[in-house]
């Protein structure tokens, strides 16, 4: 991934495990824009970086990133920012990805789902108006999360902190497993019901459904997170970070 300039940040990068979110706009001025902008949405202790994308990719992108905002303010760069989407995704898989894409007209949200977007933000313009559209990002459960979830294969569980263990099926587990292993933590339908054994031609997408359900109520009942999460008319997507494998 290439960027032009030197990235500007709030204060100097630090070099323990100080969380750092990073913006990206076409120009510079987009990007620090788009930083004072959130910059009242995160905690003091964040670092905040900005910086301006190019049509070109390589290496030169690289640390350990909270979230990463890519600003799309040109409706003609739709097709091409997704591009940059799954460029920034291959190369990060931690970070929580947020399209904010800005002005008229509309575009294919599951196409920067399967690109490796974990939220897309649609605003009008980059201004005090997106403050509320803004602030149900921050305020989400991927945000603010606090737990951290293990797969563990062997005894066919999930493990939380403070012993929670919680048994599974084993079809739940393969599920679990296809959702972490993927970069965008995505699963269509058809993938499911093959994992669960099912004719992909002929399943009943309500027992699918009910059967997402139910693991998504296990995990809820236990942990108190809704892990899963339904995207209209493909699948289903797991809740970044939350979920590892042992």
């Amino acid at each position: 991934m290439m960027l032009s300039g030197n990235l500007a940040t709030r204060s100097p990068r630090p070099t323990n495990d100080v969380p750092v979110v990073l913006t990206l706009g076409r120009t510079r001025g987009v990007a620090e824009h788009f930083r004072a902008l959130i910059a009242k949405q995160v905690r003091t202790d964040m670092v905040l970086e900005a910086g301006s994308y190019t049509s070109s990719y390589n290496d030169e992108l690289s640390g350990s990133y909270r979230a990463i905002f890519v600003v799309i303010d040109s409706p003609q760069a739709l097709e091409d920012n997704l591009a940059l989407i799954e460029n920034l995704r291959s190369d990060n898989l931690k970070p929580i990805i947020c399209a904010v894409i800005t002005g008229r007209g509309a575009f294919n949200k599951i196409k920067y789902f399967l690109a490796g977007a974990d939220f897309c933000i649609k605003l009008n313009t980059l201004s005090d108006e997106g403050d509320e559209l803004l602030g149900e990002f921050f305020n989400s459960e991927e945000w603010q999360r606090d737990i951290n979830l293990t797969l563990d294969p062997t005894r066919i569980c999930l493990l939380g902190g403070a012993s929670q263990k919680l048994d599974i099926s084993f079809a739940e587990m393969k599920i679990l497993e296809a959702f972490a292993q993927t970069s965008n933590h995505i699963l269509s339908h058809d993938e499911i019901a093959s994992i669960m054994g099912l004719n992909t031609n002929f399943y009943d997408p309500r027992a699918l459904e009910k059967s997402i359900s139910r693991l998504r109520g296990k995990i809820k009942d236990m942990y108190g997170t809704n892990a899963i999460q339904s995207i209209r008319g493909y699948g289903y997507r797991l809740m970044r970070g939350l979920i590892s494998t042992a």
